[in-house]
C-alpha cells in the first residue's frame, strides 16, 4: 500500500510538473507572440521613420536648392549693382550714423580725389558733410587748382532704422561754367554797346581836347609852367584814349581773321609789348619772363592773340611790381592750343575769381577792368575761352589759360 500510495503521489507531482510546464510554455508563447507584435510595430515604426526622414531629405534637398537659387540671385544682383555703381558718372558714398563711410564709387573716390582705403578712414568730409536732404550746390578747390562744382544730396538708408544714409555727388562743374559763361556773355553784350556808345561820344570831345592841348603846347614851346601843364594834358588824354581804345575793342571785338602764326614769334611781340606797357625796359633784371613754346605754328588772329596775350602779361608784370617771375606757354592740348601765362604774382582772390572776365572788375586803383574782359572777348571770337586757376601752381600765383580749338591749315 505504501508503495501504491508513493506511486500515485509521483504521478500527482509529474502531473503538476506538466501543467506548470504547460503553463510556462502558454506564457512563453504570449511573451513571444508579444514580442513578435512589438518587433513588427518596431518595423513599422522603422519603416515610417524611414519614410519620414527620405521625405525630410527630400524637403531638405529642394530648400537647399531654393536657398541656393536665391543666393544666387542675391549674388547676381549684388554683381548688378555693383556693376551700375561702378558706371555711375556720379558718386555714390554710404555712411553710418556717426559719419563713418562705409563704402564709395569710383566716381565718388575721383570726384573727392581720395582712394577708397583713405575714405573708410574718415569720420568727417567738407564735401560729404555739405550734403542736405534737399540738395545743394558746394565748390570745392582741387589740388591741381581747379574749382569744382558738387551737386550733393542725402538720403536715409532704406532699412528704416535711420541708422545711416546714401550720400549722391553729381559733378556740375562744366553746367555751373556754362551758365556762368552764359550770363556773363548776356551781361557783356549790354555792357559793351553802352561801352561802345560811351566810347564813341567821348571820343570826339577827347579828339578836339588833344588837337587844342597839342596846340597850346607848341605856342608855350621853351618851358614854363603853362608848357608843363599843356604837357600834362597832353598825357592824360593819351591814357583816357587807351581807355576808349579798350572800351572799343570789348564792345566790338569783331571777328577774327584766320592766319598761319608762328608761336615762338607771337610770344616774342606779345612779351616786348608788355614790357613797354609796363615801362621796365628800364630796369629788366627785375622780372624773369620765360618763353615755353611747344607748338610751332597754328592758325588764328595773331593781331587780336597777340593783345590777349600782351594784356596777360602786363597783368603778370602789374601784379609783381617789385619784380618776379612770368611764364608764357604755347602747346597743344586734346587737339586744342593752349596760350597760358603764369607768375608768382598774390594771384586772384577767392572770393572774385568767378567774376574775373567782368568788365569793370578790378583790384587795382589804376585799373580799368578791361584787360580780362577783352581777353575773353577775344577767346571767344575763336571758338575757345579762358580758364582762371590761383595757386598751388608751378609758381604759385596767377595761372590764366586761353584755349582755342585748332584749326585746319
Amino acid at each position: 500500500m505504501e508503495g501504491a500510495r508513493r506511486a500515485r503521489d509521483g504521478e500527482a507531482v509529474s502531473s503538476a510538473s506538466v501543467t506548470r510546464a504547460t503553463a510556462d510554455l502558454g506564457e512563453l508563447g504570449d511573451v513571444s507572440a508579444q514580442l513578435s507584435s512589438i518587433s513588427e510595430n518596431l518595423l513599422a515604426s522603422y519603416a515610417r521613420l524611414a519614410q519620414h526622414a527620405e521625405r525630410v531629405d527630400r524637403e531638405l534637398v529642394a530648400a537647399n536648392a531654393e536657398l541656393a537659387r536665391r543666393v544666387a540671385e542675391v549674388e547676381s544682383l549684388r554683381a548688378h549693382l555693383d556693376a551700375v555703381l561702378r558706371a555711375l558718372p556720379c558718386g555714390v558714398v554710404v555712411r553710418r550714423k556717426d559719419g563713418a563711410i562705409v563704402s564709395a564709387n569710383p566716381s565718388a573716390r575721383l570726384l573727392l580725389d581720395a582712394t577708397e582705403a583713405h575714405l573708410l578712414q574718415l569720420h568727417a568730409h567738407p564735401v560729404l558733410d555739405a550734403a542736405t536732404a534737399e540738395g545743394k550746390l558746394h565748390e570745392q578747390l582741387h589740388l591741381d587748382g581747379s574749382l569744382r562744382t558738387f551737386a550733393l544730396r542725402r538720403s536715409p538708408l532704406p532699412d528704416g532704422k535711420g541708422d545711416g544714409w546714401v550720400v549722391t555727388i553729381d559733378d556740375r562743374t562744366e553746367e555751373h561754367k556754362l551758365a556762368r559763361r552764359l550770363s556773363s556773355r548776356s551781361k557783356m553784350a549790354a555792357l559793351g554797346t553802352m561801352a561802345g556808345g560811351i566810347a564813341h561820344e567821348v571820343r570826339n570831345p577827347l579828339n578836339a581836347v588833344r588837337g587844342f592841348s597839342a596846340l597850346l603846347r607848341r605856342e608855350l614851346e621853351g618851358g614854363g609852367r603853362a608848357h608843363h601843364y599843356a604837357t600834362r594834358i597832353c598825357q592824360g588824354v593819351d591814357e583816357i584814349d587807351v581807355i576808349v581804345e579798350s572800351l572799343l575793342g570789348f564792345a566790338s571785338p569783331g571777328k577774327s581773321s584766320c592766319e598761319e602764326i608762328d608761336a615762338k614769334a607771337l610770344v616774342a611781340e606779345a612779351v616786348e609789348a608788355a614790357r613797354v606797357e609796363r615801362c621796365i625796359a628800364d630796369r629788366p633784371e627785375r622780372w624773369t619772363i620765360e618763353s615755353r613754346v611747344e607748338c610751332r605754328r597754328f592758325r588764328g588772329d595773331r593781331i587780336k592773340l597777340r593783345q590777349a596775350l600782351r594784356n596777360l602779361v602786363a597783368n603778370s608784370l602789374q601784379a609783381q611790381a617789385d619784380g618776379g617771375t612770368v611764364v608764357v606757354e604755347v602747346r597743344e592740348e586734346n587737339g586744342d592750343v593752349e596760350l597760358r601765362v603764369h607768375d608768382a604774382g598774390p594771384g586772384f582772390p577767392e572770393s572774385l575769381r568767378g567774376r574775373a572776365g567782368e568788365p569793370f572788375l578790378t583790384t587795382r586803383a589804376e585799373g580799368t577792368g578791361l584787360g580780362l574782359s577783352l581777353v575773353h572777348a577775344i577767346a571767344a571770337i575763336h571758338g575757345g575761352g579762358i580758364e582762371i586757376r590761383s595757386g598751388p601752381g608751378p609758381l604759385g600765383g596767377a595761372d590764366v589759360r586761353i584755349r582755342i580749338p585748332r584749326q585746319p591749315s
